[in-house]
């Protein structure tokens, strides 16, 4: 057998064996780089929908923290003598309370500085009796005995009064609720973005393959098949889309933290963002949804269409 017949008969093994160059469903126009791009997009206000709900738990879970485990005593008194006659009394009662972890008493400098954006510098000290403040730091379990606590100060200070901050503590709560609802909606959202576009695309690309599947139904191929197929190309396309959406929300992401430290420093008070393990991490949950959510819905619709089609 000469060497050109060898050759020539290898040829078609190769072929037989080799790995396939191209999908059995080539692209259409509404698949490869604009579905990539459009679930890019999903993707990258996917992950800035989870940051917000993340930065908005971790603030809340801070706020409340701190409100829970402090309290404010305000004593009153006709002359400043008769203010700190009633603060010892006051702070006698609260050391010997159970759960009171620390109380301080600010100075009438600092409650006056306090005043003096709405009554100038200087006027608080001149012309009133600036009430005495202490900061009380307690366990949060004080707050199920706070009338009693209540009851002994005023008969021990007349001039005493407690606010533990329960109003701020339910209206901080209630905004808290409604921040988290807002960014699990926009995260519903896109999800069902994300959906409707795999539909129309998969239905574009069954339009634009249907000489081909009616091939593979005539050579015995199933809908599961057909369907798998599409879902295995769906899926890579959403891996990519997913992961530039990704990289680009923490690049962003990034920034924002950056400006939001160099802005505030040291402040606590508003809501900060920091990128940390554990935060990529639970980011990293909104491409993969997106990704999953992208290649079960093509799925879905290529089974559905092809059963009311064929």
């Amino acid at each position: 057998m000469s060497e050109d017949a060898e050759a020539s008969e290898d040829q078609p093994k190769k072929k037989r064996f080799g790995s396939r160059s191209a999908p059995l469903l080539p692209e259409a126009g509404a698949a490869g780089a604009p579905l990539t791009a459009v679930i890019a997009i999903m993707s990258f206000l996917a992950v800035l929908a989870m940051a917000a709900l993340l930065m908005v738990n971790r603030s809340a879970s801070e706020w409340t923290s701190a409100l829970r485990s402090e309290i404010t005593v305000q004593v009153k008194g006709d002359s400043p003598s008769d203010i700190d006659a009633s603060v010892a009394e006051a702070m006698r009662i609260l050391q010997e309370t159970d759960g009171v972890i620390e109380a301080n008493v600010r100075s009438r400098e600092e409650s006056a500085k306090l005043l003096e954006p709405w009554l100038g510098e200087g006027n608080a000290e001149v012309f009133l009796n600036i009430p005495a403040i202490i900061e009380v730091r307690a366990d949060p379990s004080i707050r199920d005995n706070i009338d009693l606590l209540r009851n002994r100060l005023t008969a021990a200070a007349p001039g005493a009064s407690i606010d533990d901050h329960s109003r701020w503590h339910d209206r901080l709560s209630g905004a808290t609720r409604s921040g988290q609802a807002l960014a699990l909606a926009i995260f519903l959202l896109v999800m069902a973005a994300a959906c409707a576009i795999s539909v129309f695309a998969a239905r574009a690309g069954l339009a634009a393959n249907h000489e081909i599947i009616s091939v593979l139904h005539l050579v015995g191929a199933t809908d599961g098949f057909i369907a798998t197929e599409v879902q295995r190309r769906f899926f890579i396309l959403g891996l990519r889309g997913a992961l530039l959406g990704l990289v680009v929300a923490l690049a962003v992401l990034g920034l924002l933290a950056l400006g939001m430290k160099a802005r505030m420093g040291t402040d606590g008070f508003l809501p900060t963002f920091s990128l940390s393990g554990w935060v990529i991490l639970w980011l990293a949950v909104a491409p993969i949804a997106t990704c999953l959510v992208t290649a079960l819905t093509a799925r879905l619709t290529v089974l559905k269409t092809l059963a009311n089609q064929y």
